[in-house]
């Protein structure tokens, strides 16, 4: 099983003015370096626009300046939010940005879900179907000869033939034939893994409750076959928070007193207990993901995430808590932990950050090879 980092990024500070961009932009990139330098997998940046507590406009620009400080890890995006961008200078963007990072690019694609940020681009309800019609016409440029001629609802793209005049049009992907494309989805029937298994993409799941993956997952699972493809639970990436510290007892404290458990308490949940987002028509639908069976919404609390949902603990109760997790999945290729703002005393979570990487995997890893060679 592999470990990634995904900068959202979460900074109350921020929208509080005991942050400044630069600082924010500064600590993503340390984070990403942190991960190149203990053994993690990867780094994900986000996009929001209008969202004071997640400041990330450009996940090109955080990719490709974390390029430069890393020399090992995959870097992607989760997510480039499709209707916001013209798909076609996107495209070329992204297949820049793959040569810039030597093939460590991960496409991630999102349709956005934001109400502000969608009113921003006045996009109305139309992301879905917007998002969509981009994937289109990024694939036909990364992978399709030209010329070609796509006329949508929302975009027309004209690709000219080559011509030795401007010895182009001439720039393809260098992971080929593409790089690898993640799309995100928190419901148990996403739309967008449906959209994911048509293609032939990587599934990225939420923080969700478990039975939701389960579901999450025999839906993938399902339209990936029917569309010809072989799921592969290796490429499927779960998101879920870790803390590692030396005890159980400083992981717990490090979390409920610190930027994680205030981040949590303060925007997160109150976000999955109250938010209608797009699709869901019930209040505490989001927050009903979250919980077990049997369980309220009401009863999620920090102090019942940390003991029962999150990967919070010693590296030998983390590695029991990552094994768990897997046996519980029947199998995931990646746990993605978000990042939170802990700059202000970075010590603790860049030895988190050490633990995970030096200490977790390995035993992780361990486990597995045991559960191999007994099969």
């Amino acid at each position: 099983m592999d470990f990634s980092m995904f900068m959202v990024p979460y900074v109350l500070a921020y929208t509080e003015g005991r942050r400044t961009a630069a600082e924010v932009i500064d600590w993503d990139l340390k984070l990403a370096s942190w991960a190149d330098e203990y053994g993690l997998t990867g780094a994900f940046f986000a996009e929001h626009y209008t969202i004071g507590h997640e400041p990330s406009p450009s996940p090109e620009l955080m990719i490709a300046a974390a390029s430069q400080r890393t020399s090992r890890i995959k870097l992607g995006a989760a997510a480039h939010l499709l209707p916001y961008h013209n798909p076609a200078n996107l495209a070329h963007r992204l297949m820049w940005l793959d040569h810039m990072t030597g093939g460590r690019y991960i496409a991630g694609f999102a349709p956005g879900s934001f109400p502000t940020d969608a009113q921003l681009f006045s996009t109305a309800k139309e992301n879905p179907k917007m998002m969509i019609e981009a994937l289109d016409i990024i694939e036909a440029i990364w992978m399709k000869e030209p010329p070609f001629r796509i006329e949508g609802q929302y975009w027309t793209v004209d690709m000219p033939a080559f011509t030795t005049q401007w010895a182009g049009p001439h720039l393809k992907p260098l992971q080929r034939p593409r790089p690898e494309v993640v799309l995100t989805g928190m419901q148990a029937q996403s739309p967008t893994f449906t959209e994911a298994g048509k293609r032939g993409y990587s599934p990225m799941s939420q923080q969700v409750s478990v039975d939701v993956l389960r579901q999450q997952w025999d839906h993938y699972a399902a339209t990936a076959r029917d569309n010809g493809y072989t799921p592969d639970r290796a490429n499927w990436r779960v998101i879920r928070d870790v803390f590692v510290a030396d005890t159980d007892e400083e992981a717990r404290r490090l979390v409920l007193d610190g930027a994680m458990g205030e981040t949590w308490e303060r925007h997160i949940l109150p976000t999955f207990k109250s938010v209608r987002a797009r699709g869901f028509q019930r209040p505490y639908a989001l927050g009903s993901l979250l919980v077990d069976p049997g369980m309220e919404v009401e009863d999620l609390t920090i102090e019942w995430m940390v003991d029962n949902f999150w990967l919070v603990g010693s590296p030998d109760t983390v590695a029991g808590k990552v094994a768990k997790l897997n046996d519980e999945l029947g199998g995931v290729g990646e746990i993605v932990t978000v990042t939170f703002d802990y700059s202000a005393d970075p010590e603790p979570y860049r030895h988190s950050i050490e633990l995970l990487g030096t200490e977790v995997i390995p035993r992780v890893a361990d486990v597995g090879a045991r559960a191999t060679a007994a099969a």
